[in-house]
């Protein structure tokens, strides 16, 4: 997965939290953060370790969050935790 596929997949997550009848406010507000960490770490040329480890570990910690109240969400914190990994990232 490329830093676009990782961009289009943020994409998604956000338009399928849209639809969602009701989401936590301090839980889209981390997401708009980890969202925005996440578009910084992909503009990066040199990815520092540890902005990677507290991205991955707040996108860990979301995917739990988001799966108790919203199911279908957390296979996209999955998709894009992979797609890091799989980047070196």
């Amino acid at each position: 997965m490329s830093a676009g596929d990782i961009k289009d997949t943020l994409a998604r997550l956000h338009a399928e939290l849209e639809d969602a009848p009701k989401v936590d406010e301090d839980l889209k507000q981390l997401l708009l953060n980890v969202d925005a960490d996440i578009h910084d770490l992909l503009e990066q040329e040199d990815n520092q370790t540890h902005d990677v480890t507290g991205i991955t570990d707040r996108l860990e910690g979301m995917a739990t969050d988001f799966a108790a109240q919203h199911p279908t969400t957390e296979r996209f914190f999955r998709e894009i935790i992979e797609a890091l990994g799989r980047m070196g990232i």
